[in-house]
């Protein structure tokens, strides 16, 4: 089955009678027999065990969910631009692949985030053990020393020996309070990332987050999930609202709906001036300019999407690229100050013996 049939005009809205598109997605989820063959093979050669997103399409497939549903469902949306596409081509599922990153975006369960933070999380083990072997073989040894000469201590080298017995004594308490530490940092990060979606209709975080790996993996499932519901002949205006719940991206849902709201107020007028079109991409308006006068639109939006997965995939995401050099810096910070802290002492002790 060929999904690249003629374009319906986007005169067509969603309280249409024609639900030729729904017919052709269930055919499509019907044949995704090599899909999910493809699918399989793919994630062993990442692990043994497929990631979470990968076992729901998978699972999802099988039952086979009406199209009804994944049009209109935010968890399954996101699949639309692989299953059509796989239908597509079955013979050739390697185009896929970008696509199939982009599915695994969001690290669920305990092995997928090990493995996405393998680098940082192993920088952070050694400093723990590289802390835990300093106050119990090294710090004891200048205490006693500082002791027995009874040096007048600094407050650094104080905490640093308060720090060391702690570590020392009530090592599982400190090793419950470094992860509890890190609990709270990782809870943090996902806060701000959370009201950093909520607020981006504000000009100034719009402006910082566009063009960053989340906007351009939201992109590619917007245009994505357009093109090829397009291509199966929905409704434009249906199609750019299930591309909005596709995205995963609340600021993008919302501009969506916008859109199809203006539309809805003036269909004849074209997309590119819309109240509200130029919060997308000028190539995807036009395209959808272009569907509008017959022309192969869903094509070009198909090629913009690729476009926009392929930049996603090569480019590495901010919050993991900024973690391994911050615990780098922590590291190279604490061993400054146990040597400053350390020697601070001993200039004292050798100023005075050579007095």
């Amino acid at each position: 089955m060929s999904l690249d049939a003629n374009q319906n005009p986007d005169s067509q809205n969603t309280g249409s009678q024609n639900t030729e598109y729904l017919a052709r997605i269930d055919d499509a989820i019907a044949q995704s027999a090599p899909l999910q063959a493809w699918l399989v093979e793919r994630s062993s050669q990442d692990s043994r065990i497929p990631s979470e997103r990968t076992k729901l399409l998978l699972r999802s497939l099988q039952e086979s969910i009406q199209a009804q549903i994944w049009v209109s469902d935010p968890s399954l949306a996101p699949f639309l631009p692989i299953i059509l596409r796989g239908a597509d081509k079955p013979e050739d599922l390697s185009i896929l692949e970008p696509w199939y990153r982009l599915l695994l975006k969001q690290p669920v369960g305990i092995l997928d985030l090990l493995r996405r933070f393998y680098y940082p999380l192993t920088l952070g083990a050694a400093a723990m053990v590289l802390l835990y072997y300093i106050s119990v073989a090294i710090i004891p040894a200048f205490q006693a020393m500082f002791v027995d000469f009874q040096l007048r201590l600094p407050p650094l080298t104080k905490l640093v020996f308060s720090i060391a017995n702690f570590v020392a004594n009530q090592t599982l308490f400190a090793i419950a309070q470094i992860l509890i530490g890190i609990g709270l940092l990782i809870g943090i990060i996902k806060l701000i990332g959370y009201l950093l979606d909520r607020l981006e209709g504000i000009n100034w975080i719009g402006f910082l987050r566009r063009g960053n790996k989340k906007s351009l993996g939201s992109m590619a499932s917007w245009s994505g999930t357009l093109s090829e519901l397009l291509a199966v002949g929905m409704p434009v205006d249906g199609a750019i609202t299930t591309a909005g719940l596709a995205s995963q991206r609340p600021w993008l849902k919302f501009q969506s709906e916008r859109l199809v709201e203006a539309f809805h107020s003036n269909p004849d007028q074209p997309w590119s001036r819309q109240p509200g079109a130029n919060n997308f991409s000028s190539s995807s308006i036009a395209a959808l300019d272009l569907h509008r006068q017959g022309a192969p639109g869903a094509s070009i939006l198909r090629e913009i999407a690729q476009s926009y997965a392929t930049r996603w995939s090569s480019r590495p995401s901010f919050s993991y690229t900024w973690l391994g050099p911050l615990l780098l810096v922590f590291v190279a910070k604490m061993v400054f100050f146990l040597v400053l802290a350390l020697f601070m002492p001993l200039i004292s002790l050798l100023t005075a013996l050579s007095g």
